[in-house]
């Protein structure tokens, strides 16, 4: 194996430069592998475009490159040598150089520019699920990282097969490993060898490192962020082993220095956690930062490598003029808020709560301000948790997977009501979801027929989940995921996703409510304004991004509408976060830690808002959680909203304050029953009556029937019996409740009497005639002189309908469908193996009309599972069992 590290003074051989035609011929052969299909014709246009062989890109920083804000003013200068420490060859110890040759490139030092077959191998090696290294040898790495952009084309890979043949022809192969070593990617902002063991271990001189620090950095370049021990200690530890095995089977390191360096801490990393309260900590381990508003700088150069395909190269030595959308103003304010403990919650475990901001013009996309951390810096792992750290939203999401594609899907307005009471749903081999609000306790907390405004203030779990079930989990799924942009998975399509289970980051989050503010109309979110080259070519230009209308300006009125209520409505749960007389809206978010299956504390805490002017959130929460380490008593509308305000309020000082923002045409303002979401019977208490606005069109059709009179005891408000002396008419709910539902203190007064006078229980239903909207009473005492008590007319005001089978069962994508026919028009609720029924309101079989009933089902069944489905008619105007039921039962197919 020849030596990597060439004594002092050794002259490399150096080979005279190709001629063009000469590379483009050699080119041609070498790659067969990668032009398969394409012909030699245009292989050969492909390499005579290759951009130009420079030398100087290897060793010369060239230029600078300049960062500016919004206003044009300077806030960073970026060039190689302040985020990279060039290492000389004769520095890099033996160990270190063949380490990563084991690793990343075993053949080489016996193959060219390309290794057809360490290509082979890594084929085979992937089939067999051993992916220890890729097909690109070191040296196109290097032509890779050095003179060509990420993208992931054919085109690329023949250039840099290209440029790789240069490289061979004009350096030693140690001069290339020391190009390559001083050039890659370790992570955490640190390139090249000599950054890498300064970050993780806190050693600039090379010799010192170990074989376990070794093993590590020779493991990352395949995944620096993946194998990082500040976010991902196990995974590194695994990656570590594989490599120390490598260099193990090569006989690099000896079997005592493997089981030495097997279970190494990474006490550095673990050092640095503990110093995160001490700048000079930080100083000590060199830790330098050239900029302003390091994380949002950090995020501007990701983004222009990642999407708009700058190369790091031309980003360090281009001598670019970066335009950024950072208002100093404003991330100056969130970077002393995040400075200041008493905007956050207190430590627990010997762990910091940390944090995250992003601020955003809705208008045009721009990020104004972002914040990943309360502190920058390898101590303090400068992981940015505005776009990197991906959470679970909480209710904040309501409003992007329910509320808005309930009122865009048409049939639903703010006063929409929904029942606040126990529900359950089947879940996988015979299971059952009951989804709960966090103030139940003891049964005690259902609220009862409420308004969607309602349920939205007080950020009501069980009306969202049920708002979700009616307009279908696969329509808000798709809605939030096509519409606003969020990373769902397919996993996420279930019901939960209406109390935000899935992870998505705050960046995605912010992006996604800056549609409310803006109309309806979402912006392409972006950092960068403009980039000019060293010569004044524009290079990327964003002063007119793309915009797309996802819903329309009528629902965009009343969701916001809705949300300003989260903030100034009773019981809204984000009053804290209003400030003057702005506009204000927002919805709270907060991921509840369980422990025995109770409530132990928070998670994840969110707080997303907005005026017409800017839209910003923030998270708060422990990077690493459990039932231990958690935010007890802390949740969105607390230390988050706080934070948010006191950012918000420097952001909009000098601006012209909007407080209502004018009503679109296509809404008209309507009067409605709040306990049954439609026009006012005669019946309907006047505290029970309210105004909204409704989409022109979508308006609910129909007068209340939830109320009835009933006649009752004068004395004691039960039903008269036979020695009731003073009889009255009273208004009572008519609604269809299990009889152990809670009823809510504001309902109390209107649940109708089960028993007669003098103790005698009512076997009968407790509801008279519907009084409708004439307020007639339709029931008559049904009590005889002497005799037992009989409720008379006291039965079920609704015909009496009779509903068939006419398909049985049938499977498909986690749903069962069963054939219904119904004697009479109805609604129908069904229930799962004894679970509370399912009302599919809105949906009405006609009569005598074959129609489909579809159960949807959690997870995969499991086969064999038996299922009981029990289906019973319901009255579409009075909400009450109008028939005998139907029960079927099926298995799960095996």
């Amino acid at each position: 194996m020849p030596n990597p590290n060439p004594g002092k003074g050794a002259k490399p051989q150096r080979k005279r430069k190709l001629s063009k035609r000469r590379l483009v011929v050699l080119t041609i052969l070498t790659i067969v592998f990668i032009a398969f299909g394409v012909g030699a014709g245009v292989v050969a246009s492909i390499v005579a475009k290759t951009p130009p062989f420079n030398p100087e890109l290897l060793t010369s920083n060239q230029q600078s490159s300049i960062i500016y804000d919004k206003d044009g003013k300077q806030i960073g200068l970026i060039h190689a040598s302040e985020n990279r420490q060039v290492v000389q060859s004769k520095d890099i110890p033996y160990k270190v150089k063949q380490a990563f040759v084991d690793v990343e490139d075993v053949r080489f030092y016996q193959h060219g520019a390309i290794d057809l077959y360490g290509i082979a191998r890594a084929f085979v090696n992937d089939i067999r699920g051993r992916k220890l290294e890729g097909g690109s040898t070191i040296t196109v790495q290097l032509a890779r990282k050095v003179f060509l952009t990420p993208q992931q084309t054919i085109t690329r890979k023949i250039q840099e097969a290209a440029l790789a043949i240069q490289l061979e022809r004009i350096y030693t192969k140690d001069e290339i490993l020391t190009f390559y070593l001083n050039r890659i990617d370790f992570g955490e902002s640190a390139y090249g060898i000599k950054a890498a063991a300064q970050t993780y271990f806190g050693i600039s001189d090379l010799s010192k490192l170990d074989t376990a620090q070794i093993a590590l950095l020779a493991g990352m370049p395949q995944a620096p962020s993946g194998y990082d021990p500040y976010y991902h200690p196990e995974a590194a530890k695994k990656r570590r082993t594989i490599v120390l095995g490598v260099l193990l089977e090569h006989k690099l390191i000896s079997q005592a220095e493997y089981n030495k360096a097997l279970n190494e801490p990474f006490a550095f990393v673990d050092q640095m956690e503990k110093d995160k309260k001490n700048p000079a900590a930080l100083n000590q381990a060199g830790v330098t930062v050239s900029y302003k508003f390091p994380y949002f700088v950090d995020y501007v150069l990701h983004d222009l490598e990642s999407t708009y395909g700058i190369s790091e190269q031309e980003l360090y030595t281009g001598g670019l003029k970066i335009y950024t959308t950072v208002d100093s103003k404003i991330q100056a304010a969130a970077e002393t808020a995040f400075a200041n403990p008493n905007n956050f919650p207190p430590d627990r475990g010997g762990q910091k709560v940390q944090g995250a901001m992003v601020i955003m013009d809705p208008k045009d996309g721009s990020i104004r301000a972002m914040v990943g951390g309360r502190q920058y810096g390898p101590g303090a792992m400068p992981f940015n948790r505005a776009w990197q750290a991906e959470r679970q939203p909480g209710s904040s999401i309501k409003p992007l997977a329910v509320y808005t594609p309930a009122l865009a899907k048409g049939g639903y307005f703010p006063g929409t009501v929904l029942d606040d009471m126990p529900v359950s749903y089947p879940g996988a081999a015979g299971t059952t979801w009951s989804p709960v609000d966090d103030n139940i306790v003891g049964g005690q907390g259902w609220q009862g027929l409420i308004t969607m405004r309602h349920a939205l203030a007080q950020s009501v779990n069980v009306y969202a989940v049920k708002l979700l079930n009616k307009i279908g989990v696969d329509y808000g799924w798709q809605f939030a995921k096509d519409k606003f942009g969020l990373p769902l998975k397919n996993s996420d399509q279930v019901l939960s996703l209406a109390l935000g289970t899935p992870e998505v980051s705050l960046l995605d989050m912010v992006s996604a409510y800056s549609a409310f503010p803006n109309g309806g109309e979402l912006a392409q979110r972006h950092s960068v304004v403009k980039v000019y080259d060293n010569k004044g070519n524009l290079l990327i230009d964003n002063t007119n991004v793309p915009k797309k209308r996802i819903f329309s300006q009528q629902v965009d009125y009343l969701i916001n509408s809705m949300l300003r209520s989260v903030v100034t409505g009773s019981g809204g749960t984000g009053w804290r976060a209003q400030f003057g007389n702005w506009y204000v809206c927002g919805k709270t978010g907060t991921t509840s830690l369980y422990n025995n299956n109770n409530i132990n504390g928070s998670r994840d805490a969110w707080w997303m808002g907005y005026t017409p002017d800017y839209v910003g959130g923030v998270w708060m929460g422990f990077d690493s959680s459990n039932t231990q380490v958690n935010m007890a008593g802390n949740y969105g509308g607390d230390k988050p909203a706080l934070l948010w305000r006191q950012v918000m309020m420097v952001a909009h000082e000098g601006l012209p304050v909007i407080s209502n923002p004018p009503v679109p045409s296509g809404l008209s303002s309507i009067t409605y029953d709040t306990k049954s979401g439609l026009t006012p019977s005669s019946l309907t208490p006047p505290q029970f009556i309210a105004r909204d606005y409704a989409i022109q069109g979508a308006m609910p059709v129909g007068v209340s029937s939830v109320w009835m009179k009933m006649n009752v005891d004068a004395a004691n408000g039960l039903l008269p019996g036979p020695n009731t002396k003073n009889i009255v008419s009273k208004v009572f709910l008519n609604i269809n409740r299990s009889p152990n539902d809670p009823w809510p203190s504001d309902e109390l007064p209107y649940k109708p009497p089960t028993k007669y006078s003098g103790g005698n229980s009512s076997n009968a239903a407790t509801g008279s005639t519907n009084g409708g909207s004439n307020g007639t009473n339709g029931g008559t005492n049904g009590g005889t002189n002497g005799g037992t008590p009989s409720p008379g007319t006291t039965s079920q005001p609704t015909l009496q309908t009779t509903i068939t089978i006419s398909s049985p069962p049938s499977y498909a994508n986690n749903q069962v469908t069963i054939g219904i026919t119904a004697s009479n028009n109805a609604e129908l609720q069904y229930s799962v193996n004894g679970s509370s029924p399912v009302v599919l309101s809105g949906q009405i079989f006609q009569a005598g009309q074959p129609g489909s009933l579809v159960v949807p089902l959690a997870g995969s069944p499991v086969p064999g599972t038996n299922y009981s489905f029990t289906i019973s008619p319901v009255d579409p105007n009075t909400t009450l069992i109008s028939g005998p039921p139907q029960t079927v039962t099926w298995s799960v197919p095996g």
